[in-house]
């Protein structure tokens, strides 16, 4: 028979998908259109408005030999002939790192690197971000002829950064009354070439003004991979770079997930979960496993007599009785074996083990003189008891009293 709701529970329901239908509502009413949405870094893995994965197949389409690059900058090629595409980086690097992207460039290669971190993996501390939230596109007019410029009158950016003082070995080519938003500067044999933004380079910049072609004179001219033969072709200018490598290691992308993860505080996350887990794993066990009675030990059991009988004795420093109860019990079985009454006296037993049992073996007699000597002082201390108690034990295992044992002289 089915059960109906109760009013309380329907007007939970009835509440419940009100706000669902109203959020939902809200969500596609103040969601921003397709062209304003980022992706947050310009990866050329993504599709999204501000990612990179177009200009990427680009280069690819026009003859470039382009990759990506997840290893760290220690490892690039020192033969000068390739282009590193820096496009906002988002982790910081390490001396040795700052210290590798200069050699390569130093040796030959060309770098294009954008906005203000990037600025910093090379130590260039100039460059100044200015407040505030910049999301419409910002026009930028080229300054002086460059090959840089070459079909670029005005490129369009979406950043507040700029770079307003430069150095006599530093260009600039693109800006306003803030600063630079583009500059290229020689470093060795090779050249840097900085924006301001990653814009020019996404999905949805790259059609802005004259992106597209700053883009690739940023790049520099590429060579066909059907005219190698053997190492790239020479200009009068030198080798022209061929090769591009997009970089994806300061994107977060190592050369594995694990070695990423080991820098976030996922690990740590991972081991509270587990200790979590096990807590809740050990209370269910506690609460819900089979029930067992405790095991109770028995009152009468012998070695608890024996320990607690000790106790006493011990507690009131009865040495002597704990004497007289071995003493009596080996002078009993003695006389048993002897077929002699239990009030015997002890010359008399000890005559008896003589004769009857040919107890030859010195010492007894000794014995129970001490004992008979040791059951009348109240001062005996506990180590003569338990050294006269141990010899009657002895005695009687050797002369055959106690049970499961032989005579032995």
């Amino acid at each position: 028979m089915p059960v109906g709701l109760e009013s309380g529970d329907r007007k939970f329901l009835i509440v419940s998908a009100a706000l669902l239908v109203a959020l939902t509502g809200a969500t596609l009413l103040l969601e921003p259109p397709p062209e304003e949405r980022s992706a947050g870094f310009p990866s050329s893995y993504s599709t999204a408005a501000g990612g990179g994965k177009a200009a990427y197949l680009l280069l690819g389409d026009l003859g470039y030999h382009v990759e990506r690059w997840n290893q760290s900058p220690t490892d690039l090629p020192a033969g000068g002939d390739a282009v590193l595409v820096l496009a906002n980086p988002l982790l910081p690097a390490s001396s040795e790192e700052r210290l590798a992207l200069r050699q390569f460039v130093s040796a030959g290669g060309r770098l294009l690197v954008t906005g203000a971190l990037g600025a910093s993996l090379l130590g260039e501390s100039g460059v100044k971000p200015r407040q505030g939230l910049f999301s419409s596109w910002r026009r930028f007019s080229a300054e002086p002829p460059s090959p840089l410029t070459r079909g670029a009158p005005e490129i369009a950016m979406r950043t507040g950064v700029r770079w307003p003082t430069l150095r006599s070995d530093q260009l600039r080519l693109y800006g306003d009354a803030d600063g630079a938003s583009v500059v290229s500067m020689a470093l060795g044999r090779g050249m840097i070439v900085w924006w301001a933004d990653s814009g020019p380079l996404t999905n949805s910049g790259l059609t802005e003004s004259s992106n597209l072609s700053l883009f690739l004179n940023s790049v520099g001219p590429q060579i066909s991979p059907l005219a190698w033969q053997g190492t790239p072709p020479k200009t009068a200018a030198g080798r022209v770079p061929t090769r591009v490598l997009w970089d994806e290691y300061f994107h977060g992308e190592r050369v594995g997930l694990w070695s990423y993860l080991g820098r976030t505080p996922v690990p740590w996350f991972l081991l509270q979960l587990g200790l979590v887990f096990a807590g809740v794993i050990f209370s269910y066990g506690r609460r819900s496993g089979p029930l067992r009675p405790l095991v109770q030990e028995s009152r009468l059991s012998p070695l608890e007599f024996v320990q607690t009988l000790g106790e006493l004795y011990q507690r009131k420093g009865a040495a002597a009785g704990a004497l007289e109860i071995a003493y009596q019990r080996f002078r009993d079985q003695l006389a048993r074996r002897l077929g002699a009454s239990p009030r015997a006296k002890p010359e008399e037993l000890y005559r008896g083990a003589r004769e009857r049992l040919g107890w030859a073996t010195p010492g007894l007699w000794e014995t129970l003189q001490a004992c008979e000597l040791g059951v009348k002082d109240a001062r005996l201390k506990n180590t003569r008891s338990l050294q006269l108690i141990q010899d009657l034990y002895d005695y009687g295992r050797r002369l055959g009293l106690e049970k499961g044992t032989s005579k032995q002289r």
